[in-house]
């Protein structure tokens, strides 16, 4: 095992912690799509509860675990959180009320993320609070704090952090943030989908993504690099979401029947790097010469 964690150097741990968040978001599309029309047709938001119950379980596993562990259990549960109990409440008052998807350029979009746009107010008033905390390692708000003159307040000790928490909430936020971002953009009654600010949008996302990329590159151990990774891997897909939208390419993910090869390609390659993520090394692996005799 030491012989294999000495490759655990930059930029593996960046790739593994990109692979992993990236490649979520469109194995997370498909997740949902075959828990909607194959799984659980008949029972979904009763199999969508306990799918969320199990993320909660993993955050709530994770609270007293190292580093890795924590971290992982964070990403994992804060995503089926997200997939299982937030967006199919939305399907579900969506279904409710009767609300029909529309098209907004090249692709539907469907009746919940009508619905989801409605969070837009809940959204900016919890934005306050994790803006305004002294502890927040979110490293915008940091930036907007520096450059704004803006003090919250002394950091309390980092020694006994909820990690697990911590990369759900990050996790969930990010998401969520990203989502309505998106979603006012498409909308024709604030830009449109062939607005020049949605196409600003799409470079910006890009520029971004690079830029937190090359960061992101020399991080020394998977955990963090995750943790990290969150928002590079994000705001990368961001991009892919508009050219989705613009028609550009194809969202394969809901199309599983004419994509089933890609699908499992892609799956089994998430699988592996979330494997690889699992047996990294919990301390930086640091090759020291040996002294001479």
């Amino acid at each position: 095992m030491a012989e294999f964690q000495k490759y655990y150097q930059a930029p593996l741990p960046a790739i593994i912690a990109l692979l992993v968040v990236f490649g979520w978001q469109g194995v997370g599309h498909w997740v949902m799509y075959m828990m909607e029309h194959a799984w659980f047709k008949e029972h979904v938001y009763l199999a969508s509860f306990f799918i969320g119950l199990i993320g909660a379980m993993m955050v709530w596993v994770g609270r007293n675990r190292g580093e890795n562990a924590a971290t992982l259990l964070g990403f994992a549960g804060g995503s089926l959180i997200w997939l299982a109990w937030i967006e199919f409440s939305f399907v579900y008052v969506a279904d409710d009320l009767g609300v029909q998807p529309v098209v907004w350029g090249a692709k539907e979009t469907l009746a919940e993320y009508r619905v989801m746009l409605s969070s837009i107010g809940v959204l900016f008033a919890s934005l306050l609070f994790f803006f305004s905390n002294r502890d927040t390692r979110c490293n915008a708000f940091m930036w907007l704090h520096r450059n704004l003159h803006l003090k919250p307040g002394d950091r309390t000790s980092v020694a006994h952090r909820n990690l697990a928490s911590i990369v759900a909430m990050e996790t969930i936020y990010v998401t969520w943030f990203c989502y309505i971002y998106l979603l006012v953009l498409y909308n024709p009654a604030f830009f449109g989908t062939d607005h020049w600010f949605t196409f600003a949008s799409c470079a910006a996302f890009a520029i971004w993504a690079v830029y937190l990329g090359q960061r992101l590159w020399w991080y020394q151990r998977v955990a963090p690099a995750i943790r990290y990774a969150i928002p590079t891997g994000i705001i990368a897909y961001n991009v892919v979401e508009i050219l989705e939208k613009w028609g550009k390419i194809a969202e394969i993910w809901v199309q599983p029947q004419k994509y089933a090869l890609e699908i499992g390609l892609a799956v089994g390659a998430l699988l592996i790097v979330i494997a690889l993520a699992i047996v990294s090394p919990a301390r930086r692996i640091v090759d020291r010469p040996q002294a001479s005799t």
